[in-house]
């Protein structure tokens, strides 16, 4: 992955890092940002923190902006990440796709549950190695994501990884894989324009960050409000065959709780689409990172003070 991004990403779009400025360790100033967030403060607390610290006004400014600069992603750095995920996404989609596409169970939900619980199937390779590798990926996602910069989902993140994880473990155990399969599918194929959508505004392709984003918010609508309740949800409810046991009412709640986090982001979605259509150029992307504002104006003062 690290040779990858630092390859192959790079290149790709092309953007160069941002040398990150050298700060001096300011106690008094780096416990307050680390309080607050690493968000900027407003000039009150700015005076208040120059005298504390025994620096003028504009020192405390210069050193806020670079210590954030050191801790918050840049526009480099988070179009390696939104690269890796794109391929990643795309990668995994075209092979669960390609593994699943010859199965009946594919086209009609029924026949995931034809012989459950008498007769458990043994899961062919591909299937197997689709579980291996997504549950490989989420689970260093729920790790990952306390080293990262905190956004502002952070929780609904952690909860949709936690509910992956069990979803993925307990359909694999209790022999739910097929149903677990089809969910594994419908999630990376919105993911792929996602990100797609954030490379585009990351190398300032505005016009092709619109198209993109378009596109992930009717694939997200799609598979996840439309097709996912009629398909996966209708299907562990009601087509079901077995009683219903302690594994599938922990299956069932999880799977709502997924399907309540897709409502979430949809709404945020439908946010975005409301800005756009009051001509306004949204901030951020649809899970940005809790950044200070950043503008060539104060690039250029910093200059000056130094």
């Amino acid at each position: 992955k690290q040779w990858y991004q630092r390859r192959v990403a790079i290149t790709a779009g092309g953007i160069k890092q941002c040398r990150k400025r050298a700060y001096e360790h300011v106690p008094v100033l780096e416990n307050h940002l680390k309080s607050n967030k690493y968000n900027t403060p407003d000039e009150k607390t700015m005076q208040s923190l120059s005298s504390e610290a025994g620096m003028t006004l504009r020192q405390v400014q210069v050193w806020v902006r670079r210590r954030q600069q050191a801790v918050l992603s840049t526009r480099h750095t988070k179009f390696v990440a939104s690269f890796w995920r794109f391929v990643f996404y795309g990668c995994t989609f075209t092979y669960g796709l390609s593994s699943l596409w010859n199965e009946n169970y594919l086209w009609d939900t029924k026949y995931c549950w034809i012989g459950y619980p008498d007769k458990i199937w043994a899961m062919k390779d591909n299937i197997y190695w689709y579980y291996m590798i997504e549950m490989g990926y989420y689970t260093a996602c729920l790790v990952i994501q306390f080293t990262e910069v905190k956004r502002k989902d952070f929780n609904q993140m952690f909860l949709h990884h936690i509910a992956t994880v069990l979803l993925i473990s307990l359909s694999y155990v209790t022999g739910r894989t097929r149903i677990g399969a089809l969910t594994m599918l419908i999630h990376d194929f919105s993911d792929i324009s996602l990100e797609a959508c954030k490379m585009a505004k990351y190398t300032k392709r505005i016009e092709a960050a619109n198209v993109l984003f378009a596109t992930f918010g009717i694939s997200f609508f799609v598979s996840r409000i439309i097709y996912y309740p009629y398909s996966i949800l209708n299907s562990v409810v009601f087509e079901t065959p077995s009683a219903l046991d302690p594994t599938l009412t922990i299956l069932i709640i999880f799977l709502h709780v997924l399907y309540f986090l897709h409502i979430f982001w949809f709404s945020l979605i439908v946010r975005v689409v409301m800005t756009f259509a009051k001509n306004e150029q949204p901030e951020g992307d649809l899970r940005s990172e809790e950044e200070a504002p950043s503008s060539s104006e104060e690039e250029r003062k910093e200059k000056k003070v130094e």
